[in-house]
């Protein structure tokens, strides 16, 4: 325990010694500030039809709308929806199905991996003739074939994108399961 406290101090002490990936992590942390922060910060809401205008369609960054004085710092589209307002709350969409996507590809890659290297025999060589089929076809063209079929909707997309990507994960757990399968602790605690 005290030596991964000293490698996770050590990993953290290194890390924010470099300059590129300090700014990476502070522009991450401004990002998903903006996100969860969106209806706050954004102008106006581009799916509350109430408050967009028409005539506000097509307007220039930095024009002022001079009906309620709101200035439109990216412009407007054709619609009249503020572009700023519409980024931060693409964003949060974005945002979402990456990580739910991930979480979910995560979940199941590392459950199909280490249930692989533990069961062993026919079944892994089941499990990862599976995996090498899921590996063999290009990700994005799989998944733009499940989308057609199952239709459209961020669901259906985490539920596309963590399909083509649990493999990934399954073959990268199940080698390093089974590299701790094999250390001499695991064999220890089979002798007792």
């Amino acid at each position: 325990m005290v030596s991964e406290l000293r490698i996770m101090t050590t990993f953290i002490k290194d890390f924010l010694q470099d300059k590129l990936a300090s700014l990476a992590l502070l522009v991450l942390f401004l990002v998903l500030i903006l996100v969860i922060f969106a209806p706050f910060i954004a102008p106006q809401n581009p799916y509350d039809l109430s408050v967009i205008s028409i005539f506000n369609a097509k307007l220039a960054p930095g024009t002022m709308d001079m009906e309620t004085k709101q200035i439109f710092y990216l412009g407007t589209d054709d619609q009249g929806r503020d572009m700023l307002s519409a980024i931060l709350y693409g964003m949060r969409i974005s945002i979402f199905v990456a990580f739910a996507s991930t979480a979910s590809a995560v979940i199941v890659g590392t459950a199909a991996g280490i249930s692989a290297a533990y069961i062993g025999g026919k079944l892994e060589s089941i499990m990862m003739r599976i995996v090498d089929f899921v590996l063999a076809f290009p990700s994005i063209l799989v998944a733009l074939v499940l989308l057609s079929i199952f239709g459209s909707g961020i669901d259906k997309v985490i539920l596309t994108l963590a399909s083509v990507q649990w493999a990934y994960y399954a073959r990268n757990v199940r080698a390093s399961a089974l590299v701790e399968k094999n250390c001499e602790y695991i064999q220890a605690a089979h002798a007792q």
